[in-house]
């Protein structure tokens, strides 16, 4: 266990050099890291590549060992032995979406935080963790493991990295990801991707509705939608748009569309974006355009059977999956929660992709076999299947980090579960291990997402509090 002088040396390095840490987190947030196309050496694309680079570069110049794999991931270590401490970030961002009141890609400093998309999540953190391992390599603390800090670029959109990583690279002896809650997080739910589908008859004649389209991720609570229609009164569906907006807390207007006829109208709806992991913080545009769409006189029966089943199974407000039959729950990791994040409907028919997180005691294939039988009209389908994760209490993982989060905090440490996935899921005893204080604004997936300064402060102590714990002799 470190000492208390060492322990002091390394927090007064952590201060000293907490310009540098603000200024290395606001060059990363000026990176739009989102996922795109796949480039030549590039799998996750351009931004994504552009992020590892100047995350690795600032590394090396604070003397750190450093690799890219592919640009699939990189890593910085310092430390010395047998066996490996992996820390899991990632640099890949949701979105930006719309709401927000200053540039997503900016890196405003203001009022004491750093704005901008990856702020939390993950950016913020993964600078943290960088700067507690720079405070203990620049203390000249011998360590008993080599301490790897592992950022990743595919975190958002399916974990691709990580799938490389455990496949050509050194898989440590423990690790955690500063991806998700204080005081630690041991059980995250399984995470489900289900496709809702129906398909308009060929012989039928083309829907009135021509074409819609609805949210920006699966795991993104869809902050806007929209719906062309023809052949109706634009009067007659103005009515049905007022009713839905003033019953469901949305926005929902309608306005001419030439471009596709004399008598088409454009309906668009505006909610408010979440995580998918706690949809009840978001109001989902989907949903509402799902009972707009249902109300309309479309006159195509197939049509109309489709659009009312959809709207029956998932109900604006229901994020626990009463309607579709799907709802769980259990003692430690809560309620199931049902997300329809994405949407889309062309002449030949429609779907809607669902963000799924489901207990720990429930299997993916119980909940698509529940969906499958409320179903009369439409399919559903499997997309994909992360199992739940739980790690126990008991572990010296466990004891120690939760450690580090008292004595830096001066609170009491405890497990928690969550909906959300992390890196953590991947590795048998990982766990997630910060950076969002009990209490504090969730702004992840959010417009004006950001982090207090003081906090990336703290969430570096903590941080180097851990790995003292868990690597020096």
């Amino acid at each position: 266990m470190p000492t208390k002088q060492q322990i002091e040396l390394v927090e007064s390095i952590i201060e000293r050099d907490r310009d540098m840490l603000v200024s290395t987190l606001v060059d990363l947030i000026r990176i739009p890291s989102k996922r795109a196309p796949a480039q030549d050496g590039m799998p996750f694309g351009k931004a994504c590549s552009d992020a590892l680079a100047l995350a690795l570069s600032r590394a090396s110049e604070l003397g750190f060992a450093t690799e890219n794999r592919e640009n699939y991931l990189g890593w910085a270590e310092i430390g010395q032995g047998e066996e490996l401490l992996a820390i899991l970030a990632h640099l890949d961002v949701v979105p930006e979406g719309e709401g927000w009141t200053v540039d997503p890609f900016g890196g405003e400093i203001l009022d004491g935080c750093v704005y901008g998309r990856g702020t939390q999540d993950d950016k913020g953190p993964a600078v943290s963790a960088l700067f507690a391992m720079h405070a203990i390599q620049q203390a000249g603390i011998p360590l008993n493991k080599r301490v790897r800090l592992i950022l990743g670029c595919d975190e958002e959109s399916g974990s691709s990295d990580i799938e490389y990583y455990l496949k050509h690279c050194e898989v440590p002896s423990m690790c955690f990801s500063p991806d998700a809650d204080y005081p630690l997080v041991n059980c995250e739910k399984g995470i489900l991707r289900l496709v809702l589908s129906g398909k308009f008859p060929k012989n039928d004649r083309l829907p009135k509705i021509l074409k819609a389209s609805g949210g920006e991720r699966a795991n993104i609570v869809a902050p806007t939608a929209y719906a062309i229609v023809a052949g109706l009164m634009k009067e007659e569906v103005e009515g049905v748009c007022k009713s839905v907006a003033s019953r469901l807390g949305v926005t929902v207007t309608c306005a001419p569309c030439e471009e596709h006829g004399q008598n088409a109208v454009r309906i668009d709806v505006r909610g408010k974006a979440a995580h998918a992991a706690s949809p009840d913080e978001g109001n989902s545009a989907n949903t509402a355009l799902f009972e707009t769409l249902s109300l309309l006189p479309l006159g195509e029966e197939a049509v109309s059977l489709c659009l009312a089943e959809l709207s029956r199974l998932l109900p604006h407000g229901d994020t626990r999956g009463k309607a579709a039959g799907i709802a769980r729950m259990e003692e430690v990791s809560g309620e199931l929660t049902c997300n329809p994040g994405l949407f889309s409907l062309d002449e030949k028919g429609f779907s809607v992709t669902l963000d799924i997180r489901y207990p720990i005691d429930a299997k993916g294939e119980e909940v698509l076999s529940d969906l499958q039988r409320s179903t009369e009209h439409l399919t559903a389908s499997l997309k994909t299947d992360s199992p739940p994760h739980y790690v126990s209490p008991d572990t010296p993982l466990v004891k120690n980090l939760l450690a580090a989060y008292s004595d830096v905090t001066g609170n009491e440490g405890y497990c928690i579960a969550i909906g959300g996935g992390t890196y953590a899921r991947d590795f048998k005893d990982g766990v997630s291990f910060g950076c969002m204080f009990p209490g504090g604004e969730d702004r992840m997936h959010k417009a004006d997402e950001r982090v207090k300064i003081d906090e990336l402060v703290l969430n570096a102590r903590i941080m180097a509090r851990a790995i003292l714990y868990l690597a020096c002799d």
